[in-house]
């Protein structure tokens, strides 16, 4: 309000003009929308290609339909490039956006992506949750995130993640949020008992995430890793996993699948009335068997991704004698049906970063940066697809570099 009435002041003397406040508002009004965008640059796609799914891409250049002024305008900071992404340009994942002609396209398009953190740049004044400068996630998917700037006009689509570094909020939408319903969602952990929880693909980013929310809950996890060609090279990845993500104790697929291991060598590492109650699976095959076969009676096994693209199969005396429940997790399609429960699991999670149990993500992504100012749109395009085609194994975060 001070720097309103200075302004009024300094207005009410240039040449004797008398400014209302009303013309006043007016006027800020028009300086606020001269500093928002008139154009956005989006990566939108019309067709899908199961073979190429990058070269369905393009980058559009087109006016929003929206008013902006009296909309939430976001610019984005960071965006990741998540299989589930690339699923969609190829038209095999059951979850796709509404393509329309709201883009200035000639075939009706949507814009990529479904995660990433953005920048409140504009709040008209009936939104009294969010200001400008705060951090915020969408709380769907399929907004499309691959874009510079977004309009919202609904506050409970967007979840502010202020506090939280650049990478861990480009990512907490689907990896934080995936991890922490894995972990709370499905067993009632008792502090006092010796719990474990068993999961494959021990060395990815939702493990990692896994193991260090199991370990605030006194839970304790056993991560499979591959094999590496090396035993320096697995003890060393075995420290990583254990000193800096908080696993309790890191073996090989081979160990996994050995019948004498599990016989002999594990009771010693689980300890006295061990009691794994959950398995964890995103890999499918062989691998799923074994862990399957570590847990206790009415124990559950949660598949939530197929990395070998093999089946899930379990032996039929786990179902029998054991009475193991198989079932499926789906981040997308649970949040769809409970928005509130993401909402609720972002803000623990914050409260985890805070707490400092919570390790960035940093260490895990390769930063692709897209300079708003110099970068041509091809020049973005290649970027992203680039991003899409690597095969280093790193997962790819753009980070708009807006200075």
């Amino acid at each position: 309000m001070f720097g309103v009435k200075n302004s009024l002041s300094n207005l009410t003397r240039i040449k004797g003009v008398s400014t209302t406040t009303a013309t006043l508002s007016n006027i800020i009004l028009k300086r606020n929308m001269a500093s928002l965008p008139g154009l956005f640059k989006s990566l939108v796609y019309s067709t899908h290609n199961i073979d190429d799914c990058a070269s369905v891409l393009s980058l559009q250049n087109y006016k929003p339909i929206q008013e902006i002024e009296n909309s939430i305008v976001l610019r984005m900071l960071a965006f990741p490039i998540n299989p589930s992404d690339v699923n969609q340009l190829q038209g095999v994942y059951p979850s796709l956006p509404n393509k329309s002609l709201n883009y200035q396209t000639l075939e009706p398009a949507a814009i990529a992506g479904n995660e990433g953190v953005y920048e409140v740049i504009h709040v008209p004044n009936r939104f009294q949750n969010l200001k400008k400068g705060d951090w915020v996630i969408p709380t769907m998917a399929n907004t499309g995130t691959w874009t510079n700037f977004q309009v919202f006009n609904d506050e409970s689509q967007l979840i502010k993640v202020n506090g939280l570094d650049l990478f861990t909020a480009a990512t907490i939408g689907v990896n934080g949020v995936t991890a922490y319903q894995l972990v709370n969602d499905f067993v009632d952990w008792k502090r006092n008992e010796n719990n474990w929880i068993v999961q494959n693909a021990g060395n990815s980013t939702v493990s990692k995430m896994v193991s260090q929310i199991a370990k605030v809950n006194n839970v304790k996890t056993l991560n499979i890793v591959r094999d590496r060609k090396t035993p320096e090279e697995f003890n060393k990845l075995a420290a990583m996993l254990e000193n800096t993500f908080g696993a309790t104790k890191v073996i090989s697929e081979s160990q996994n699948n050995d019948k004498d291991f599990n016989k002999q060598e594990l009771p010693q590492i689980l300890g006295k009335h061990a009691r794994i109650r959950l398995a964890l699976n995103s890999v499918g095959g062989k691998s799923s068997s074994s862990i399957a076969r570590k847990l206790e009676k009415d124990g559950l096994m949660l598949t939530y991704g197929g990395m070998s693209k093999q089946p899930v199969t379990l032996p039929t005396s786990l179902l029998i004698f054991k009475n193991i429940t198989s079932a499926g997790y789906w981040v997308t399609e649970l949040n769809k049906k409970n928005p509130q429960r993401k909402v609720d699991t972002v803000h623990d999670l914050l409260n985890l970063y805070e707490a400092g149990e919570f390790v960035s993500p940093k260490e895990d992504i390769e930063t692709l940066s897209w300079d708003i100012e110099k970068f041509s749109d091809d020049d973005v395009l290649k970027l992203v697809q680039g991003g899409i085609n690597s095969t280093n194994g790193k997962k790819k975060v753009v980070v708009l570099k807006w200075d």
